[in-house]
Parts: structure tokens; sequence; C-alpha cells
């Protein structure tokens, strides 16, 4: 039957009879916009199921959220306000029966099958554009699913029973088909089926975005190249990495040229110097200069200011302040002139973000004028096995060898990362990590083992093992303790970034730790008497609150420990996310802030 949109009600309106109900409570608005788009392209395939309400209103008691999406379609003048829509009438002893049943019993589409729906659409003629009207989808969205949705049958198929998941179906987007079968048939014969190792395996794991950001994809296609995008946030393929490199060093040779005119003795790109160069070789160092009377009085006055502790300051001025601080001591400092070019050089290097890093003043070992030697001192034997200065290079180029390819395994990373923070000789270790939360110090002194036994028993560890250590590792590098600048600590719930770290662990686990290691009697002793007299309001009701105000300090506090305290309740500045205890309501906060 059919029924105007006039006469239709949602389940949850007040005005409904006993028994009708939206049993849906929690998402009813989510994809609205969506649903709205699908029943404006091909109506609504399911007709309502409504109660009459004898008050000449229909009720839905299922297809509530396509209801919603009708009232926006109308909203949006997309869709007559009288329109009549179908609906299947019952009765309402029914109604909560009708509505659970049609939500627990509805079976949602895999994944593999919907992308492979959508890319049938694009294969019958319809433009990406035209299936985001369709179907209330971004474009992006849409070029993502028709990119799933157009992998191989073969890895489809594997997705369907779960072989492989929709992380690694994204790597296998930016490859043939051919390609596809012929890594997905190894991952599985190896028990590999990981998005790292497909990528590798599919020869996309060589990170060329910062190759490509620097030449452009235009001018990379243009001279014959093919990007491969990933849709999926990773990172971009190219058809010919040795054109792609070609290119690159063109323009950075080209770039090489235009310094050489600005009058350096040299010009360099840093790929074709020795490892270590940045460490090993030297530069022109700067001048100094006294500053003068007037910056230098106001460099006094505003570090005087910055000690003080001035309540009142925001952080912006404290900023500004020490921006100014480093603008007057810059005038102190005398910058390398022509002179100084003209006896060094300059580098030139290609970051990761596709951008040029110059470091200038840079000067070669052969440039350094060597030290004769006095005529009463007698020469030094020569001196058997490498140079200090050539040792150090080779430990740059080792360096720069291990950063370069941990990125690519992230399980030798993680043991590298373990193996740093737990080491007995952090010192002379190659990790180099600082763990400088409460307590880490002390921790460290049972750390008896040497690094590389570590990488040896770490090693040996699964991942979900080496997670264990990684979580114990991280609380050691806790300290939620900060202040600026001399001025007062803030408490943990007014910094976000405590809160993101409180709201990590299970709120209840939490919960229990700060309820076990709050001082409640040392808080109440240490906080005024109308801080404690506000949280027995809280916690106890405004009559206990009126009789708090009355008692002694001693006897107030005694009370808020035998009764506040048994109820699970924490101050403001302690709560966390996850807090559900007296005063989790926000009107708690609200009344503790104003008595403070």
């Amino acid at each position: 039957m059919q029924i105007a949109l006039s006469s239709l009600r949602p389940g949850h309106h007040p005005d409904a009879p006993a028994g009708v109900v939206n049993v849906r409570q929690v998402g009813r608005d989510a994809g609205l916009d969506a649903l709205g788009a699908s029943i404006a392209s091909v109506g609504l395939i399911a007709p309502l199921v409504v109660v009459s309400g004898g008050d000449g209103f229909s009720y839905v008691v299922d297809g509530n959220r396509r209801f919603a999406a009708i009232e926006f379609l109308v909203a949006a003048g997309k869709m007559a306000p009288d329109a009549d829509v179908p609906v299947i009438e019952r009765e309402a002893a029914f109604a909560r029966e009708i509505g659970l049943s049609a939500n627990v019993t509805q079976a949602p589409m895999h994944a593999a099958d919907q992308v492979e729906a959508f890319s049938a659409l694009r294969r019958a003629g319809a433009t990406e554009k035209v299936i985001a009207e369709r179907f209330g989808q971004p474009v992006a969205q849409v070029r993502k699913l028709l990119a799933l949705g157009g992998v191989s049958p073969t890895v489809l198929d594997a997705w369907r029973a779960g072989k492989v998941t929709e992380e690694t179906v994204k790597v296998f987007t930016m490859a043939s088909h051919e390609d596809q079968d012929r890594v997905l048939a190894k991952a599985i014969k190896e028990n590999a089926i990981w998005p790292h190792y497909v990528r590798r395996m599919l020869g996309l794991d060589q990170d060329v975005s910062g190759l490509l950001a620097y030449v452009g994809s235009k001018a990379f296609k243009a001279a014959g190249g093919h990007v491969v995008e990933d849709l999926f946030g990773g990172q971009n393929a190219v058809s010919d990495p040795v054109l792609l490199k070609r290119l690159a060093d063109e323009r950075l040779e080209a770039e090489c040229e235009r310094r050489r005119a600005e009058g350096w003795s040299w010009v360099a790109k840093g790929a074709d110097l020795p490892g270590g160069w940045r460490w090993s070789w030297p530069k022109v160092k700067t001048g100094e200069r006294p500053l003068s009377a007037v910056d230098h009085a106001r460099y006094e006055e505003i570090q005087a200011w910055l000690d003080s502790d001035d309540d009142d300051a925001t952080d912006e001025q404290i900023r500004a302040a020490h921006d100014e601080a480093d603008a007057i001591l810059a005038k102190a400092v005398v910058p390398p002139g022509p002179a100084e070019r003209a006896r060094s050089g300059c580098v030139i290097e290609l970051g990761r973000d596709g951008k040029i890093d110059v470091t200038e003043y840079v000067i070669r070992p052969e440039d350094v004028p060597a030290v004769a030697p006095k005529d009463d001192k007698p020469a030094e034997p020569e001196e058997k096995g490498l140079p200090n200065s050539l040792v150090e290079a080779l430990c740059g180029t080792a360096t720069e060898a291990v950063q370069a390819t941990l990125a690519s395994s992230p399980t030798a990373g993680l043991v590298a990362l373990l193996a740093g923070a737990l080491t007995a000789d952090a010192y002379a270790a190659p990790m180099k990590l600082r763990l400088e939360g409460v307590g880490g110090a002390q921790a460290a002194l049972k750390d008896k083992e040497p690094f590389h036994a570590l990488v040896a028993r770490l090693s040996a560890m699964s991942v979900d093992e080496l997670l264990v250590v990684a979580a114990g590792v991280a609380a050691r590098g806790v300290q939620t303790l900060y202040r600026e600048h001399g001025s007062k600590p803030r408490a943990p719930s007014e910094r976000p970034s405590v809160q993101a770290l409180m709201g990590l662990p299970d709120p209840a686990v939490l919960q229990a730790e700060l309820l076990t290691r709050f001082d409640g009697e040392g808080f109440f002793k240490s906080a005024p008497k109308a801080v404690t007299v506000t949280v027995v309001g809280e916690v106890l009701g405004e009559a206990e609150g009126r009789r708090a105000a009355g008692m002694k300090k001693g006897d107030l506090v005694a009370y808020a420990v035998a009764s506040v305290l048994p109820t699970g309740w924490l101050p403001v500045e302690l709560r966390h996310p996850g807090y559900d205890g007296p005063g989790s309501d926000g009107s708690g906060e609200a009344r503790l802030s104003a008595a403070a």
C-alpha cells in the first residue's frame, strides 16, 4: 500500500502508541546523505513497516533511517513533501519484534562483493561522478572503491575467503592482474601475505616520492614515464625508476650550476660526496660582534620577565618574548661574507619531501691548511691502520645505510629500538634513545644486558611478544609534569596531549591504578577548605556540603577521607577521558573550578 509522507512519523516520536519504538538507538543519523542519494537514484527498494497510531499518523517500526533519508530529500527540495511511499502495515503488538528482527537477521555485504559491484557499474558505462552522485559518496572514495573492485578475480576470491586482508588488496591495486596473480600465489605458498611483503615482491618498495615531487609528474610523463598512483596513502610507483633518477640528477646539476655562479669555490651534490661528510668536514665559523646598548638592555629586560613568575602571561606572549630575544641575539652574529664563500663550497641534496636542502660554507679536507710540525718536536711515526677521519666517514656510511633500510623492515626496527632502550651500555650502543619519564633512570639501573645480547634475545621473539616489551619501554618515557618558563604546572586534565595519552589504556584499568595511587588524605589536607566543601557537596549532595562548611579543617579532612574516597571520586585535575566516577557528568567540574 501507499501512504503520504505527511502522515508518517518515526518510531521514536514521543506520540508513538505503546509498544511502538525505534529499536536502533545509536547511529540513526549515520550515512543519511548516501542513503538519500541512493533513494533519489533508484527509489525506495524496501517498503517501510508502519503501525497506525489511531491519531491520523502511522509510525515507522522498520525503516526509520530510510524515512529520515526521505525527509532529508524533502528538505533539499529533491522530493515532494506530499509524495506517497510504499509501506506495510502491521499491529503494534509486534512492533518491537519486527524492528529487532529486521536489524538482527540482515547479513552485511562482504566488502569484496561491494567493490566488485561498483566496478561492474563502471564497466557498464557509469562515470565516477555519476556513481558518486547515486550513492552519496565523494568522488575520491568512489575512485578507491573502483580500484579495489578492479583487482584480479583471483585476488578478490582470496579476499572473500579470508586469505588476504583489505590492506593487502590495496597494494595489489597498483599492479597488473598478471603480476597480482603471480605474487599472490607466491605469498600464499610462503605464508607471507603481508602488505609490506607484497609491495616488495611487486617491486613497489622503492620510495620515489621525493624524486617524483622534485621532477614533477607532468615532466616525468612527458619524458615517457608512467606514474602508478597509490590511492590509499602509501607511496606512488613509477614505470621507470632509472629515468626518474636521471631527470632528478639533471635538475640537481642545473641547480649546482646556478650556485656556482654565486661565487662558491665548489658546488657538489651530496650523493657524490663520501659518506659522513656532514659530520667530518668542517664548516666556516660565523663571527661575533657586541650588541648595542639598546639591544643589550632590551635583551636583559626580556630575560628578567621570562624568569619572573607572571601568572597572567599567555603562551602567545611567552613565545613572542622568546622570538624577540632570538632576533636580538641574531644581531650579534656576523655571517660569512664573499671571502669565506670563495674558499668554501656548498652541498646540494634532495630531501624525502622533494625539496632542495643546501648546506653552505663547507670546507673540503684538501682545502684545510696543513699544520707544519715544530722543529723542536721529533717527527711522529706513521700511524698504523686507518686515520680517524676515515673511520668516522665509514661510521657515517654505516649509519646512513642502516637508517635507510630499517624503515622497510618493521620487525628489525622494533628489535633495534627496544635493544637501544634496554641496553646496559647506552653510551656505547649504536642506538641513541632518551627515556626521561618518571622512574626511567631507576629502571635503567636494572638493565644488565649489552646491546648485542639484547638483539639476539629479542630477535627470537614474535611480534606480539615484542609489543609487550615495547609497552614496558614506553612506560619509562611517561612524564606528565610540565611547566613553561617558570609558570605554574598545568594539571593533566588541562593538557590535551596528556589526555590523549591517558585515553590509550583500558579506562577501567587506568581508573583502578589512579584510585590506588591517589593520596586522597594528602589532597584534602593540602587543598583549601572551600575546595573540600565543594567536593563533599558534589559527591554527597548539597545538604552534606552545607554541613561540611561548618566543620573545622581537621574534622572536614577526616570526614572527606571516610565518605568521599570510597565512592571512587577523583579530583577534576586528575580525571581522564574514560573517568566515570562522581562528577563525570561535567557539573562537578564546574562547581569545583568556581570554588577554587
